[in-house]
């Protein structure tokens, strides 16, 4: 057992050093947890990277939760997280501040110039991955389908969409007879309720709820909680604009942390550092709770058939409304032949050579700043 030291600093390391998104740091801890340390045998690792893959929210979050409730139980669970998320989240608050104050000046906007459309290469990308790791059959190919349609054309609650799906889904593995006998038909029926009537009222509060729905409802992690920033921010209240949610998009792919910590710089450009620390709190909250109370539990939730049919289907959902998302994101990147030169590059070196995101990340961002330089001095 390492020590509680040990384990504190390790976690507060990674903080500092998580850049890439999930699959790089899912690697570095399986490097350091695994292989160099042996805190945990691969076996272990897989099985807890199973249950975490199946809970909303940032996987390698999760994962550094669970490691530290194993090592020192819910202190160590909490310390774990926080750990992992607040140097980020400091960074991302400073970057917010420096784009609200500096945003508008042309050496910005070239530095963002090459990053945007490689970070829209990332997110098609991802939604490849989703899409083989999500669809497992014929039927749930349809229901990415469906859920494309009623998205795109119809325009129908991206949330009822998913849990429309994740129920069809239940009911097309389970059949209506086995359904109705299980306990978490109700909550699903409520939370089907609550998602049809988001909170109304003060700013304040519509804020509150936009992201409680992003941490609870991200199956697939950060990029399905780019659905609901879209949806929400920029399309329903005009907080921001889509430009400005691939600007913070683009930030959080070059900070260590979360990928999520974008919802960070969309709390922070919403209502001020205030709203950043809103923005980090209800969005990362479930997270700790879901492992928390779930740990315990995850064998019996690993082989409970209602539950993986009904998040099942609510990923494959997921791929059809982040294709949506997509769609409606691309005319802010995409702004010129180079532009979408960049887009198709990062997301063939992703796709087929297997490059990792984070030297994406860094790619962009060194291209970037080579581009602001030469404008500057021609």
């Amino acid at each position: 057992m390492p020590s509680w030291r040990e384990v504190f600093l390790y976690f507060l390391m990674l903080g500092f050093v998580n850049v890439g998104g999930p699959v790089a740091q899912i690697t570095m801890m399986y490097s350091h947890m695994v292989e160099r340390k042996h805190w945990l045998s691969n076996d272990r690792f897989v099985k807890i990277m199973s249950f975490c893959h199946m809970l909303p929210g940032p996987e390698a979050l999760q994962l550094a939760i669970y490691v530290g409730y194993l090592k020192r139980r819910l202190l160590g669970g909490i310390l774990a997280g926080l750990t992992f998320v607040l140097p980020g989240a400091v960074v991302m608050v400073i970057l917010s501040w420096l784009y609200v104050t500096y945003g508008r000046l042309p050496q910005v906007n070239n530095v963002l110039y090459v990053l945007k459309p490689a970070v829209l290469g990332i997110i098609c990308a991802g939604i490849i991955k989703l899409g083989r790791a999500a669809i497992t059959s014929v039927f749930l190919g349809f229901l990415l389908i469906g859920a494309f349609a009623a998205m795109y054309f119809a325009r129908v609650n991206f949330l009822l969409i998913m849990i429309g799906a994740a129920v069809l889904n239940c009911l097309y593995d389970e059949g209506w007879p086995r359904l109705r006998k299980q306990k978490a038909m109700p909550s699903v029926m409520l939370a089907t309720f609550l998602s049809a009537f988001p909170f109304s009222g003060s700013r304040w509060f519509q804020m509150a709820w936009l992201f409680l729905k992003t941490g609870l409802f991200s199956f697939g992690g950060a990029y399905a909680s780019i659905i609901f920033l879209e949806r929400g921010a920029v399309n329903e209240h005009g907080w921001i604009s889509a430009g400005q949610l691939l600007d913070g998009v683009a930030l959080s792919v070059a900070t260590p942390g979360p990928f999520m910590l974008f919802t960070t710089f969309v709390g922070y450009l919403a209502g001020g550092i205030p709203g950043a620390v809103l923005a980090t709190f209800l969005v990362f909250l479930p997270s700790f709770v879901f492992v928390l109370v779930g740990a315990r539990y995850f064998e019996q939730v690993r082989q409970n058939r209602f539950i993986q049919a009904f998040l099942a289907g609510a990923s494959a959902a997921v791929v059809g409304i982040i294709v949506v998302v997509s769609l409606d994101l691309a005319p802010e990147a995409l702004v010129g032949l180079p532009s979408i030169v960049i887009t198709l590059t990062a997301f063939l070196l992703i796709t087929l050579l297997r490059v990792d995101v984070a030297l994406i990340a860094v790619g962009a961002i060194t291209t970037d700043l080579i581009y602001a330089n030469a404008k500057a001095m021609f």
